[in-house]
């Protein structure tokens, strides 16, 4: 008898544990969303390369919603995390179509940014 009350609450607890969810993604939802604004702030949609991370990031997001109303908060973060990268990518690349537009504005169109030599190697005897 002592045994099968064991058993029982055992069970019981692990069913319990097996209930048990992660916390909603807040944070993780919070950095995407900020990604993508600053993205957005800095022009990512007239960036070709940066509005399809962009793009990709808001998918994810609206996904991730879905997937925490439904209470699986594990896909939702994971989701989250992958759209956080998506939109620091667009960050990135908007920043990066800033510079060279801001350095082609000041070189002219058609000046090329030149290497410096590499410098003359002698021979040592």
């Amino acid at each position: 008898m002592h045994l099968l009350r064991t058993g029982l609450a055992i069970g019981i607890a692990v069913a319990g544990l097996g209930c048990a969810s992660a916390p909603p993604p807040t944070d993780q939802l919070a950095s995407a969303e900020a990604s993508m604004r600053a993205a957005r702030e800095l022009g990512a949609q007239h960036v070709p390369r940066a509005e399809l991370h962009l793009r990709l990031a808001q998918e994810q997001v609206t996904e991730a919603r879905k997937l925490a109303q439904n209470g699986d908060n594990e896909q939702a973060a994971r989701l989250l995390n992958r759209a956080h990268a998506d939109a620091e990518l667009a960050l990135a690349l908007s920043r990066q179509a800033t510079v060279h537009r801001d350095l082609e504005a000041v070189s002219g169109p058609r000046a090329a940014i030149q290497e410096s030599p590499a410098p003359a190697v002698s021979a040592v005897r």
